[in-house]
């Protein structure tokens, strides 16, 4: 099965049942699906041949999945990339991509797109509602063409979306996802959640959709036949409307949201939120306090998940009857990750590979059919992270007795902060470009809003120093926000083992002393 055949399935059934509604269209199931025929024609009279990449850049869109499902068509693969990356960046990815034609559905974003193309070695036949475009989106978007038929075979196995994780070289790594890994993903997700996605559902979107939690979640809820309300951007007041106004009934937040969402909402308890059946969060557990808060606010049940891009998202989930022996005493599951969803197994390995018991502490690894292809022209990442079919997580954890997993640290030097994986390594590469740096180092460290939190550690030479102010301006125009730490220290040297390498462990120490799950 392809992509888009869960989807034409559902126009064909329910052709008038809302399918997407953004802020640029609203779509039902048949609009949807004849959009993605027109994508299809344009990618073809474009001379796009399958498995080439097709690019995608803008806040969450109806189109995007116009050009998701058309490109799924003729067999090419969409790359949806992160817009709040900084234009080096950005033309880092399009080139690693071998991006020609680049869909921009957001024209706010112009002047990034202007400076991202300027700095890019490959040339780019933009799609795009502005002036001297290979073609306007918005006529791509609003003609009416027969259904294409295929060409070339494409086989279930075959790339279908490539999402940008940060490296540990410093250079994003593309994680090359194919039909059967989506599809796997959302056969697992109807299984392990009862049910819960059909025709009734309604979904709310507000994750990005760059993040496997914004595509998978709302491709998910198409290929059940969902209605879905994608949001642009996440806005608590905007969520909590949706929620009363659309009737939602599930949903996909990070923590932060939900803190967010109970936190800053005026009078958040006067909202009506009954439709509510079940929030799924992720990317960090959630505290025993907010829970409760949470549970008593929205009235429903929660699920935790965990995944990874690699594994094309949620592979483990914490059910919700575990939340509620949970709030009702048994605390210490709100520091699991939950069971392995159908479908899906789970290891520890020692530094060895060998496999370790109950209660052992080790790298998690992860096997199923969602796993992805591997990274984009990088074998050698590839083999490094995939092994006999399992996905090595780079997280050390263990499982107990009764199969719950739980995590404890990173064995891969990376940081989740507010739901976006950051490799330090990338971050340390700019800081070290200032003006008197003798070394740096970038740690995470334990925030309440967001899990963790960047913190970069420097020695300066004598007659030099750095303040926060000026490390954020340095940084501005070389990294995404998100990637910019706010909080620095100063140090004559940093600690190193006898080879030379900085001993972040040591680092990390104070700031995690007395905290079991040392990871976000």
């Amino acid at each position: 099965m392809l992509l888009h055949q869960p989807v034409d399935y559902h126009a064909q059934r329910r052709p008038t049942h809302g399918a997407l509604a953004a802020h640029d269209h609203h779509w039902d199931y048949a609009t949807l699906v004849s959009r993605s025929h027109a994508v299809a024609h344009l990618l073809l009279e474009a001379g796009v041949k399958p498995e080439e990449r097709v690019g995608v850049l803008g806040l969450n869109s109806a189109a995007h999945f116009a050009v998701l499902l058309g490109a799924s068509r003729v067999g090419a693969v969409t790359v949806s990339v992160n817009f709040r990356l900084a234009p080096a960046e950005l033309a880092f990815i399009l080139d690693d991509a071998e991006i020609d034609l680049l869909f921009v559905t957001d024209d706010s974003i112009n002047d990034i797109v202007d400076q991202t193309i300027a700095l890019r070695d490959k040339a780019t036949r933009l799609i795009a509602d502005r002036e001297s475009v290979y073609r306007p989106l918005a006529q791509v978007m609003s003609q009416d063409v027969e259904p294409y038929t295929h060409g070339a075979y494409v086989d279930e196995r075959s790339p279908a979306l490539q999402l940008y994780t940060s490296g540990t070289t410093g250079k994003p790594k593309g994680a090359v996802l194919s039909h059967r890994n989506v599809l796997s993903l959302t056969q697992m997700m109807g299984l392990s959640n009862d049910g819960l996605y059909n025709a009734d559902t309604v979904n709310l979107i507000v994750a990005p959709l760059f993040h496997i939690g914004g595509t998978g979640v709302t491709y998910i809820g198409l290929a059940h036949g969902c209605h879905n309300i994608m949001h642009e951007s996440f806005d608590p007041l905007r969520v909590v409307e949706a929620i009363q106004e659309h009737r939602v009934t599930s949903m996909f937040m990070v923590p932060a949201m939900i803190q967010a969402i109970v936190k800053l909402v005026p009078n958040v308890r006067d909202y009506d939120f009954s439709s509510l059946e079940i929030i799924a969060y992720g990317a960090s557990p959630i505290s025993a306090t907010l829970l409760e808060e949470a549970l008593s606010v929205f009235g429903c049940r929660f699920s935790q998940v965990y995944g990874m891009t690699e594994t094309s998202g949620t592979v483990v989930a914490l059910s919700p009857e575990d939340h509620l022996r949970a709030v009702e005493g048994a605390s210490h599951l709100l520091t699991s990750c939950g069971k392995p969803c159908p479908g899906n197994e789970v290891k520890i390995i020692d530094e060895n590979g060998t496999a370790l018991g109950a209660n052992q502490t080790g790298e998690i690894c992860l096997r199923s059919a969602s796993n992805m292809l591997g990274y984009y022209n990088r074998d050698e990442a590839t083999a490094n992270t995939i092994k006999e079919g399992w996905v090595l997580t780079g997280d050390a954890g263990f499982m107990d007795d009764d199969g719950y997993l739980f995590l404890r640290d990173r064995i891969k030097d990376m940081v989740v902060s507010g739901g976006e994986n950051i490799y330090p390594v990338e971050v340390e590469n700019v800081l070290s470009g200032i003006p008197g740096v003798v070394e740096v180092a970038v740690i995470g460290v334990p925030d309440e809003t967001y899990g963790e939190a960047l913190l970069a550690i420097f020695a300066m030479k004598p007659e030099h120093s750095i303040d926060a102010e000026g490390m954020i301006a340095f940084c501005r125009d070389k990294l995404a926000g998100y990637k910019i730490p706010r909080r620095l220290e100063c140090v004559d040297a940093l600690p190193r083992n006898p080879s030379g390498k900085i001993l972040k462990t040591e680092l990390r120490e104070p700031y995690w002393a007395g905290i079991d799950r040392r990871i976000s």
